[in-house]
């Protein structure tokens, strides 16, 4: 935890090991779900939506939207994810839910390389259609912020932080099924890195040689 953060751990144990029963730890498995989930799923998400905003927009969206042909698939997939982490959670399979989210959070990112913000901006006429854009991927990342609220304690704080939300209705579990909470007009603040990749070879000779240290002054 101290050297991960809380949240890591917390992501790794319930993801990596059904709720109720034994389970497999290795330095390696950790590594690779902070690298993968986190790291490039996750924090990537966040970090180049926030990126986008602010390098095409100053930092604040536009009022101004036009739909895209891709819209609505992101809109169903993000409702219908809430319904099937409920279920999940009601039966305590936090493991499952876990995967539902992180369902939404790489078909958020494949709707980023759908409409392809880094094309659209380059054309004056489309500017309504890359806020609009922009926009939907920032109300997902809120939603999947309010699903992961039960496993990740420190996270989605940092998340409301860069999409600037101070209300609590918007970060409310009540709040996860409805869509279009975030002001068009979105204001966001660019914030630390959530989750840093790791170099696996690397760590791995750290944390062989902490390992040694802590048993040496144990005998």
């Amino acid at each position: 935890v101290n050297k991960y953060g809380v949240d890591a751990i917390r992501y790794f144990l319930l993801r990596e090991i059904a709720f109720g029963q034994d389970g497999n730890f290795s330095n390696e498995a950790l590594i690779q779900r902070i690298n993968s989930d986190l790291a490039n799923d996750l924090g990537n998400l966040v970090s180049r939506t926030v990126g986008m905003i602010e390098k095409y927009f100053g930092g604040t969206l536009p009022a101004e939207h036009a739909a895209t042909d891709f819209d609505e698939e992101l809109k169903a997939v993000a409702l219908s994810t809430t319904e099937k982490v409920e279920t999940a959670m009601e039966k305590m399979f936090f493991s499952d839910a876990l995967i539902e989210i992180w369902n939404l959070v790489r078909r958020t990112n494949k709707y980023i390389d759908e409409t392809q913000p880094w094309i659209l901006c380059k054309d004056e006429s489309k500017q309504a259609e890359l806020a609009n854009a922009l926009y939907h991927v920032a109300e997902s990342i809120r939603i999947i912020s309010i699903l992961l609220q039960p496993f990740m304690t420190q996270t989605p704080k940092k998340i409301w932080a860069q999409l600037n939300i101070k209300d609590e209705r918007l970060t409310a579990w009540e709040a996860v099924t409805q869509w279009g909470l975030l002001a068009r007009d979105l204001t966001v603040s660019k914030g630390e890195t959530l989750f840093p990749r790791i170099d696996m070879q690397k760590e791995l000779v750290e944390l062989e040689t902490a390992l040694k240290a802590a048993q040496a002054q144990a005998v």
